[in-house]
């Protein structure tokens, strides 16, 4: 196929061997700034990935919010299985939902937080502004002084330079990971601070945005207390609610902070409206969803497609008691799922035996039974994302792609990319002859009702291995649908631990993944699961066993991009790399997510531009009149079982 070299000579007509790195350094032409930048842009109350912030700085309100919803009331919700930590900083014990800081924390503030109806972009919270090096060098921010711990002890640049240490020596090893690229954190006035990154780390935005998640903690609660061992003490935090209760391994209640420090700022109008959130624990998922239709809890974000259209019909909604939602998420879902194909193993070298892999799925057939039509196809590794591909190459993407010509498939020029649909009923007849054919053409043919090498005579075998019952499910048609094809295949369930340590050595042939983008990507990312340098070395996410320079050009040219066109164009044309090389099988994304609840609340219209989520329960609100008659419903409902 070439190199990665011979591709940026052709394509720049420079001669990458006078420099170190020249996938890093030289690729089409982009400048890669030298370390230690004395040049900033001026102080900003937000941080754009591209282009500049939508809102000002004296916004009144994100126009995704309701500016003007009520406080108070309860908002009951649950989680699955049990908790015996409170702190998020260990690798031990079991963590409770809502604390972990860098999933989703309604008792830490961030330095920023991400704006939902914009393309990463931040604003500050315990920051006031941020100053950003033009070569990404660094990057310096200013605290506000009003703002307070839970206590009422300012937080100050003193928590930020012992919480950075405490993050680097003593948490958890994804923690210290998190912040590699970080040299040092430099005090450069009283309420200012300077985050320095290494020589060798990747001078990109995606810096800027780890630094701005970065959450600090208290340093005077810590003097007598253990950084890093479990507990079930209540950390102390600086965000809109305080854990009030705890009922170890069953229950947390937060409480809304009277007198949070940001309850006025335009960057929190018309959030965090709940006076009090319960979380409950169930250990069995069946028995946490009889217990939401009983109405012990109010919200549950439903991800399975057959439990939302079969375990939702129960009195209370047909009554218009409860609501079963479906909203469209504004993030990108990637490749959402799909069927790998390990090409470490020879007999999947061979496109054309991809490809017929790929026609055997049976797609169309799978959504209607098992998931009641509710996955739409993952025609791309970018779904809902600029840098999805669509349609014929644009010119833009051919000026990318042309020089890649004798390296891609033909089917990059001449073809719009998407899998041909089957009938949702009975067998993929004509795909199945496809697929014979092109295995025929492959050297793998039947005899005696079996594939087989038409010069070895090795029999066409393989095993899937899986973890999940629901990919089990998934798989099970398709491994009959091979029989058909004179496939031998074994479908094999292991434990979950059995699985990990077989990924992170490659030890399978085939298996179900996930593959994240995200709008942005991030370039490490991008790199361990697509490119050639994270083949082999074990623990990565290339789970396919990619090694194409092509790609990994691409994936560069993504990397490097210094404006949303340049990333997107970069991405459609990735895109139709990854998917004409056939190097796994697509399945399905939702057609939407799923929030079931009972009717008690108001909320903004659900999915901004960019919203992963439902904005529950940071946005919502209890309604009065509707939580009365929910309660007056449920009463009468219970009168009627007695």
């Amino acid at each position: 196929m070439g190199s990665v070299r011979e591709l940026i000579r052709r394509s720049t007509g420079k001669d990458p061997s006078v420099t170190r790195s020249p996938i890093l350094h030289i690729l089409l032409g982009l400048t890669v700034f030298a370390g230690g930048s004395m040049f900033a842009s001026e102080p900003s109350h937000g941080f754009a990935y591209f282009g500049e912030p939508k809102y000002p700085k004296d916004m009144d309100h994100f126009d995704y919010v309701n500016p003007d919803a009520p406080k108070g009331g309860m908002a009951r919700v649950a989680g699955i299985g049990t908790f015996n930590n409170l702190n998020p900083f260990v690798d031990k014990g079991i963590l409770a939902l809502y604390i972990d800081p860098r999933i989703f924390s309604i008792t830490h503030e961030r330095l920023m937080m991400e704006s939902e109806d914009e393309l990463a972009t931040y604003y500050g919270r315990l920051a006031e502004t941020i100053e950003v090096a033009d070569d990404y060098s660094w990057v310096e921010y200013t605290l506000r002084k009003d703002a307070y711990w839970h206590d009422g002890v300012p937080v100050t640049v003193d928590d930020i330079l012992w919480t950075f240490d405490a993050y680097k020596n003593k948490a958890s090893v994804s923690w210290r990971s998190a912040y590699r690229d970080i040299e040092r954190l430099e005090r450069t006035g009283p309420w200012s601070f300077k985050f320095h990154f290494t020589e060798s780390a990747e001078k990109t935005g995606q810096l800027i945005i780890q630094t701005a998640m970065f959450t600090p903690q208290a340093k005077h609660f810590y003097e007598n207390r253990r950084f890093d061992a479990t507990t079930m003490e209540p950390p102390l935090g600086n965000g809109p609610y305080r854990i009030a209760e705890v009922d170890p391994g069953h229950k947390l209640v937060f409480e809304r902070v009277k007198d949070y420090w940001a309850r006025d700022l335009g960057i929190t109008r018309g959030m965090y409206n709940f006076d009090r959130i319960r979380l409950t624990y169930f250990f069995d998922q069946s028995v946490m969803l009889q217990a939401l239709r009983a109405g012990v809890f109010d919200y549950y974000r439903e991800q399975n497609e057959k439990s939302f259209h079969t375990a939702y019909d129960f009195v209370g909604r047909r009554k218009g008691l409860f609501k079963a939602e479906t909203y469209t998420m504004g993030g990108a879902y990637g490749m959402h799922y799909a069927v790998v194909l390990n090409m470490r193993k020879a007999l999947f070298r061979d496109i054309r035996v991809r490809e017929a892999l790929t026609l055997a799925y049976n797609f169309e057939w799978a959504n209607r039974v098992f998931w009641h039509n509710g996955l739409e196809r993952n025609n791309s590794y970018f779904v809902r994302s600029g840098l999805r591909a669509r349609g014929l190459p644009s010119k833009e993407e051919l000026a990318i792609l042309e020089p890649l010509r004798d390296r891609l498939p033909k089917r990059v020029f001449t073809q719009p990319v998407g899998l041909p649909k089957n009938a949702p009923y009975g067998r993929n007849r004509d795909t199945l002859l496809q697929a014979d054919a092109l295995l025929s053409e492959a050297g793998w043919v039947v005899e005696d009702l079996v594939r087989v090498n038409e010069k070895t005579g090795e029999p066409f075998a393989f095993e899937f291995i899986v973890s999940r019952s629901d990919f089990e499910l998934m798989l099970t048609p398709y491994v009959d649908n091979l029989k058909r094809l004179g496939i031998r295949t074994v479908l094999r369930k292991v434990e979950n631990n059995l699985m990990v340590n077989r990924l992170r050595t490659y030890d399978y042939d085939a298996t179900i993944r996930k593959f994240y983008t995200f709008n942005v990507p991030y370039p490490s990312r991008m790199r361990s699961q697509f490119t050639s340098q994270y083949a082999d070395p074990p623990n990565m996410l290339n789970y396919a066993g990619i090694k194409d320079p092509a790609v990994d050009f691409l994936v560069e040219k993504i990397a490097r991009a210094r404006t949303e066109e340049e990333m997107n164009t970069a991405g459609q044309a990735l895109d139709r790399a990854l998917l004409w090389n056939f190097y796994v099988i697509p399945d399905g994304h939702p057609v939407g997510r799923h929030a079931c609840y009972w009717d008690r609340f108001g909320h903004p219209p659900i999915g901004a531009e960019y919203m992963r989520w439902s904005g529950f329960p940071n946005l919502w609100w209890l309604d009065e009149q509707k939580n009365a008659r929910v309660n007056a419903g449920i009463a009468e409902m219970d009168t009627d079982r007695e």
